[in-house]
């Protein structure tokens, strides 16, 4: 019995073993941080969203998907609005900053909360911010300076709310605005470590709201105990009302000025998708760099370049001595000899006399008599009918002396 028992377990143990490997896991939700008015999900904010619709229920909380200076000059004429803008970053065009500014100044109101504002935007109204967080490498999310824990945040007015603080489990909201009251900010809200994370500004006319951390505005933070007070303090620094609320969908996508859509772009966007782009490129680079040493052609050996002039002068001159045709022959090397004394010596052949051969005797170093000679032999040969090969031989020989000098 013993025995029998002994070797069931033994059998009955690996399939133990692999059932509870087998044993489907909890997944976790989308944690990625979208912050769609659609989205439900932990870190969408369809909360957010609905809450600002209920604050302003006598105006329509109004989408836009075009850039702040597009929008400006379509949309933004008119005077006490209020703009919202909950993103994970803000980068602006040097037309939409100065459109913006231009908002704010005739006396509307703008609300951006992101985890990255555009430093040209801060350095205008000479706000420094303090960044503790970086960038995972292969990761969209933000990897904190230290593990997810129960973070929290609350309201700088400890008169009007108290020090009730609001958190849920993330990463620290660790962000701050560095002597926010140095410039004359208003300072609204405070992270954990009791340094400003939302403050005011007044700018002509009216006022630009800036808060550093829009998890506090997804839906995952807001459902969270009692959140949705934040939610309603921290708006209700705004004017209660308002002729018109607008609701960015443009800078939440992540847009950045002037970006164009193209295939490239879009591997650019996602981060795996980038990654995965980077190692092909660099894998087709060692690929050149070091298969095409061992896979190249030889390259063939070129025969010299032969002197076809010559060959083409000799192949002529061949034809001309089998056919005995020694008139001819005389005839092309004194107009070729005539050629030669324009070029070289710069004489004019067409008057052959006295001057010509005293001129050509001294640039040429012939004796004057051997010129008046060879000249004679010349007019002799172009006034004979038949030349004989004894007669083209000393046109060859006395010419050379002129060719060669």
């Amino acid at each position: 019995m013993r025995f029998f028992l002994r070797y069931s377990l033994i059998l009955l143990l690996p399939a133990v073993l692999a059932s509870c490997g087998n044993s489907s896991r909890v997944k976790l939700p989308d944690m990625n941080r979208t912050y769609s008015k659609r989205s439900k999900k932990p870190f969408g904010t369809f909360a957010a969203h609905q809450m600002l619709k209920e604050k302003y229920k006598q105006t329509d909380v109004e989408s836009l998907t075009k850039d702040f200076y597009d929008s400006w000059v379509n949309r933004l004429s008119g005077v006490r609005s209020l703009y919202v803008i909950i993103s994970k970053k803000v980068l602006l065009s040097p037309k939409d900053l100065e459109a913006m500014l231009q908002y704010v100044h005739n006396g509307n109101q703008l609300f951006i909360s992101a985890e990255y504002i555009d430093e040209t935007l801060l350095d205008t109204l000479n706000i420094e911010v303090q960044y503790y967080s970086m960038n995972s490498l292969f990761q969209s999310r933000v990897a904190s300076t230290g593990p997810m824990r129960y973070s929290t945040v609350q309201l700088a007015d400890s008169l009007l709310w108290g020090k009730k603080e609001y958190g849920f489990f993330f990463y620290p909201f660790d962000a701050n605005f560095v002597k926010a009251d140095s410039i004359g900010a208003a300072i609204l809200g405070l992270n954990e470590n009791g340094s400003p994370d939302y403050i005011s500004v007044v700018h002509g006319k009216g006022r630009i709201f800036f808060h550093l951390h829009p998890q506090a505005f997804s839906n995952y933070f807001l459902l969270s105990r009692n959140n949705k007070e934040y939610f309603e303090k921290a708006f209700s620094y705004t004017a209660p009302e308002r002729y018109a609320v607008y609701w960015d969908d443009y800078y939440r996508i992540g847009n950045e000025p002037n970006e164009s859509f193209s295939s490239f772009a879009v591997f650019m966007k996602y981060p795996m998708l980038k990654w995965a782009l980077l190692i092909a490129i660099s894998l087709m680079l060692l690929y050149i760099a070091f298969g095409s040493k061992r896979k190249q052609r030889p390259v063939p050996v070129k025969p010299k370049n032969t002197n076809a002039s010559v060959s083409f002068v000799e192949t002529i001159g061949r034809l001309y001595l089998q056919k005995k045709d020694n008139h001819n022959i005389a005839h092309k090397m004194i107009t070729y000899f005539m050629e030669h004394i324009r070029t070289h010596y710069y004489l004019n052949t067409s008057q052959v006399n006295a001057e010509f051969f005293s001129s050509l005797a001294k640039k040429s170093g012939v004796n004057e008599t051997e010129v008046k000679r060879f000249f004679q032999l010349i007019s002799q040969l172009q006034e004979s009918a038949d030349i004989n090969d004894q007669q083209l031989l000393e046109l060859n020989n006395r010419m050379q002396i002129f060719l060669k000098s």
